[in-house]
């Protein structure tokens, strides 16, 4: 049976949108925009009559759920049950089939991606990556600054990402005996030769993301300019010539058998609060990405785990209205349903408003309670206890806006405390 794309309860634009990319130029039939996996200006083209995406830098290209998959590192499978999810949409029987269907044509059109590699070849070819790379003034100065120290960074193995010599490292790399191929980041060019996927869009500095034998299996660059609305992304080659996808995995520290574990999102967040109250995390990169948890919960579990604590950033609970002057400096506003309301209201009333409902904020905030109310329901059916943690209230039960982060919470504590 054959399925066409009006059979998909989304569109590309959907897919579009809910990622929050920025347009450069719009017309009749697709919009331009900077390419987000190579940076490229107005290289990146989205095609709304056929759905699909292609940037002629890189080589990126493919379907919709391919766009989103690619970028958030997820399976065709997980990228369409995500953006159903944000977007409220229930499946039916029509909506699954055609799911499979459009990731095997998205197979179709991808670019030959590798196989991973190994979890010992991917930890010894990163610690040797990390052992050529350096950490620059001021990023050592920003992880200070967040809470470590110079023992802690040197210990983690923090790196400013590299910004020439790709090839080269590629190639000296290979000539040390690791292994890139299979290896997420590592991809080959239009020339066949190895390269990294580091470029001037996503220069920042590498966060390692290990196991609890300390085990590198991944890691996050935090960029220096936002991406897109997003301060980390992954190191990852997902999309490009037999490059390979980072598999978003979860960062661990602390002890294996601790008999409590926090879970929070972000591996820099719960390292940070690690190194200050010696508790262990799991951090997964955001809320959304709870798939593996269910696995490592039940293996900790065998050991001596026996609660759970929920320790997501406190826009679990953010205020979801803001203030008129606040509307219109925002590069929704022309799209704002609640904005074009306020707007046609007459002056005399519009004079009373003093706030109006941000959907943008609305869905941020029920995105993440959603993540929330997966990590429960994962502990439930394991028969885990999970609290959840909540600080920096208002009088209404809602965020006061300081201090987002758990580590955020317990820098401040520490800095409150007497000297």
């Amino acid at each position: 049976m054959r399925y066409r794309v009006e059979d998909f309860p989304f569109r590309i634009r959907d897919v579009q949108e809910l990622m929050g990319l920025r347009l450069v130029r719009s017309h009749a039939e697709d919009s331009d925009f900077n390419c987000i996996f190579c940076g490229g200006k107005a290289k990146m083209n989205i095609n709304y009559r056929k759905n699909v995406y292609g940037c002629v830098k890189c080589g990126a290209g493919g379907g919709m759920l391919g766009l989103y998959a690619s970028y958030y590192n997820l399976t065709a499978r997980e990228a369409y049950d995500e953006i159903c999810e944000k977007l409220s949409i229930g499946e039916t029987a029509k909506s699954v089939e055609a799911a499979k269907f459009l990731s095997m044509k998205d197979m179709e059109k991808a670019v030959p991606e590798s196989i991973r590699a190994s979890e010992e070849e991917i930890h010894r070819t990163y610690s040797t990556l990390l052992s050529h790379l350096s950490l620059s003034k001021k990023h050592l100065e920003d992880l200070t600054a967040r809470g470590l120290t110079v023992e802690q960074i040197r210990r983690e193995e923090y790196r400013s990402t590299p910004v020439f010599g790709l090839k080269k490292l590629a190639e000296t790399l290979l000539e040390e005996g690791c292994t890139v191929q299979g290896v997420p980041g590592f991809y080959q060019d239009k020339n066949g030769q190895w390269t990294l996927n580091f470029h001037n869009r996503n220069s920042g500095f590498l966060i390692p993301v290990r196991t609890f034998d300390r085990k590198i299996q991944g890691m996050q660059i935090r960029a220096d300019e936002v991406i897109d609305d997003r301060k980390y992304v992954w190191f990852s080659s997902g999309g490009r010539n037999m490059g390979t996808s980072s598999g978003s995995p979860v960062h661990m520290i602390g002890d294996a058998d601790a008999e409590e574990v926090y879970v929070t999102e972000g591996p820099l967040k719960g390292t940070i609060t690690h190194y200050m109250t010696g508790k262990t995390f799991l951090c997964v990169a955001g809320v959304t990405q709870y798939k593996k948890l269910p696995q490592i919960l039940e293996t900790l579990k065998q050991r001596k785990l026996a609660r759970v604590r929920e320790a997501f950033d406190m826009d679990k609970l953010i205020h979801c209205a803001v203030r008129p002057e606040r509307c219109r400096e925002c590069d929704k506003r022309p799209m704002c349903e609640s904005y074009k309301g306020y707007g046609s209201l007459d002056d005399s009333i519009r004079g009373q408003v003093s706030e109006i409902r941000c959907t943008r904020l609305q869905t941020k905030r029920e995105n993440i309670q959603r993540g929330c109310m997966h990590l429960y329901r994962i502990c439930r059916e394991l028969s885990l206890p999970c609290q959840r943690m909540i600080w920096c209230l208002d009088d209404k039960g809602e965020w006061n806006g300081e201090n987002k982060g758990i580590d955020d919470y317990y820098v401040a504590l520490r800095q409150s405390e007497p000297q």
